[in-house]
């Protein structure tokens, strides 16, 4: 039988019980209860008759003495007082059919009676004058036998009456709990009947659900190993089956998902390039940094925020990022972009570049965009060295070949000058002889820095101290040459380095007369010299110790396009009016510190000044140089 027929039947026996029950308890109070009252009412009813009757019989024996003692204005209430109690008496055996059948209520009558015809003598005898003889009548007969024997008659009969109604009072109480008994007793029986109907449910209902509870309840925390025994093979018997089942379908699914789950992971944490999945709205769903920490993020951290509000540097990227997002999500379009310029925000240097792809994935029903972002700032790097390079050399073997040709014809014109100059040392011409000489060996200098810059050589190297050297080189210097400059240093005496003292000279000077020059006006200059680790970008090594010079003005500072040409050959943002930028300055400050084996970096934002920091090879040990002779290098020719 299923458990839905159970507990029809069930539900049936009970109402039966109860419609049968509340039937007979009704229908036995109604029958109990009507028939004690009745007897209770026809008591109470005959005992208020005779107390009526004593009543009336009072009243006519008062009315009667008032008659005698001459108020005529009585008659007519004794005459009424009399008539009552003469029709009440005689109806008693209809109101008290017990109680007219009873011996005394005979002598009753018969007094009545006679209390009627005496009453009548009375009356009789007041009529015709005769008071005294009326009076001693009511004296000796009526009040002195007839109303005493009545009222102790009555007295007697409402007696008998009362004790009746006393009878019939406990026959009420008695049937009351009669009435009690039977409703204590049917309600123990329904008691029982629930207690047990309790017991089928809890079996057939209860328990079987309570056992479906704990399923899911287990089943919600995850441990797809609990099992539900079923009880029976009703509707909730097989609702537990079921779920059984079910819980073993997704115990497999998710072994299936978990493992598919584990191989996606695996894949997504070992892909080099940083993944970004993204909503229509450029919420963010999923991400993945890849090797090169592109993202420069946590995992988990930024999940659901805006894509611009986690990377704000990608604002600088002059792409639609949400038009694009939403044409790959709902048009189905790819967007690729190669070498595409980030700002530094997520990697804190100029000079991010990235390889893009954009595409549509869906997870589910659910569709989503992937941002697909390959780091390539190695290769733009290396493309840059390598044009770069190219360009050196280039410039290299055309400068080598133009320095030999203009020192061929540069000596051809200091031999003619010289001989010249001794042919006229008294002549009016002299002067101007000894200037052309002395710009022939200015331009000797600067074939000679030519040529270096030419053969990349690395020159005759020796160990100084890099302060002293700065020193020496300020001090040459004209005391115009820093005119409305403040200049500041911090110098660490211990510091030096291996490289040619020349090269050092000429990139020195550069880097302060591109300083001068980008603060025509006035301006701070800080320039310092310490040790410190770093690590060379051009080298694929760790960090090592370095000699590091700052050369820090306040002038315009450079925009980050000016910035990656800053040290290509024949590059200068300096008007060609001005006679002063050759593009040469910067190029061989970077050819001179590589050639010594260190790097250049340069810090700076428009407005807000440059600062070059030359990171040289630390010196092993400190050796004695001669100072400088004669005017220091670099001082003319070769600005940037």
């Amino acid at each position: 039988m299923t458990l839905r027929n159970r507990l029809l039947l069930l539900l049936g026996t009970f109402a039966g019980f109860a419609v049968l029950a509340a039937a007979t308890t009704i229908y036995a109070i109604q029958w109990h209860v009507e028939g004690a009252l009745r007897n209770f009412e026809e008591t109470l009813g005959q005992t208020a008759q005779i107390y009526r009757l004593h009543v009336v019989l009072t009243e006519q024996a008062l009315h009667l003495h008032d008659v005698i003692d001459g108020n005529r204005d009585a008659i007519r209430p004794y005459l009424e007082a009399r008539d009552e109690f003469s029709t009440k008496v005689r109806q008693a055996a209809s109101f008290a059919p017990d109680l007219a059948h009873a011996p005394h209520w005979g002598l009753i009558l018969q007094l009545a009676d006679s209390l009627e015809e005496e009453s009548d003598n009375c009356l009789a005898l007041i009529e015709t004058g005769k008071d005294s003889e009326a009076k001693s009548l009511l004296v000796e007969r009526l009040e002195g036998e007839l109303f005493p024997e009545l009222g102790s008659r009555l007295l007697a009969a409402k007696a008998a009456l009362d004790e009746s109604r006393s009878l019939s009072t406990r026959q009420v109480v008695a049937t009351s709990k009669q009435i009690l008994g039977l409703t204590i007793s049917v309600g123990c029986l329904a008691a029982g009947l629930v207690i047990f109907g309790s017991m089928l449910i809890r079996r057939w209902l209860f328990v079987p659900i309570e056992d479906l509870q704990e399923a899911a309840k287990r089943f919600s925390e995850g441990k797809l190993s609990f099992r539900t025994s079923p009880r029976s093979h009703d509707e909730l018997g097989k609702l537990g089956a079921a779920l059984n089942e079910m819980a073993q379908s997704v115990a497999d699914a998710q072994a299936e998902t978990q493992a598919s789950e584990e191989k996606h992971r695996s894949l997504f944490a070992n892909l080099r390039d940083a993944v970004v999945i993204c909503d229509i709205d450029g919420k963010i769903i999923e991400y993945h940094d890849g090797e090169t920490a592109r993202l420069g993020v946590e995992p988990r951290e930024h999940e659901g925020r805006q894509l611009l509000e986690v990377w704000p540097e990608w604002r600088s990227v002059p792409l639609e990022w949400l038009t694009v997002i939403r044409a790959a999500i709902t048009d189905g379009r790819r967007f690729r972009a190669v070498d595409v310029e980030f700002s530094g925000a997520a990697r804190g240097e100029v000079g991010a570049f990235a390889d893009l792809l954009v595409y549509r994935i869906r997870y589910g029903t659910a569709r989503y965009a992937a941002i697909i972002l390959r780091d390539v700032t190695e290769r733009q790097r290396l493309q840059i060295k390598l044009r770069r390079a190219e360009t050196m050399e280039a410039v290299g073997t055309m400068a080598g070949g133009l320095a030999h040709d203009f020192n061929n014809l540069l000596a051809n014109v200091m031999g003619t000058l010289s001989s010249i100059a001794s042919d006229f040392a008294d002549s009016r011409y002299a002067e101007r002889i000894q200037s052309a000489l002395r710009s022939c060996r200015h331009a000797a200098g600067l074939s000679k820095r030519l040529l270096s810059f030419a053969s990349s050589a690395h020159g005759d190297a020796h160990v100084f101290c890099i302060a002293e050297m700065v020193d020496l080189i300020i001090d040459s210097l004209e005391p115009s040459f820093f005119e409305g400059v403040d200049v500041r240093k911090e110098l660490d005496y211990s510091v030096h380095t291996r490289m040619d003292p020349d090269q050092f000279t000429q990139a020195a000077m550069n880097l302060l007369r591109n300083a001068r020059d980008a603060m025509p006006h006035r301006g701070s200059l800080f320039i310092s010299v310490e040790s410190t680790t770093a690590r060379n970008p051009d080298e694929a090594s760790d960090e090592r110790p370095y000699a590091l010079l700052v050369v820090q003005d306040t002038g315009d500072g450079m925009t980050p396009d000016v910035q990656r040409r800053v040290f290509e050959p024949f590059f200068t943002t300096k008007s060609r009016a001005e006679r002063r930028g050759r593009g040469l300055g910067l190029a061989v400050v970077y050819s001179a510190v590589n050639n010594a084996g260190g790097f250049v970096r340069v810090q700076s934002q428009p407005s807000e000044g440059t600062a070059f920091r030359v990171y040289l090879p630390l010196g092993t040990a400190p050796v004695d140089l001669p100072s400088p002779k004669g005017e220091p290098p670099g001082v003319t020719g070769n600005q940037g």
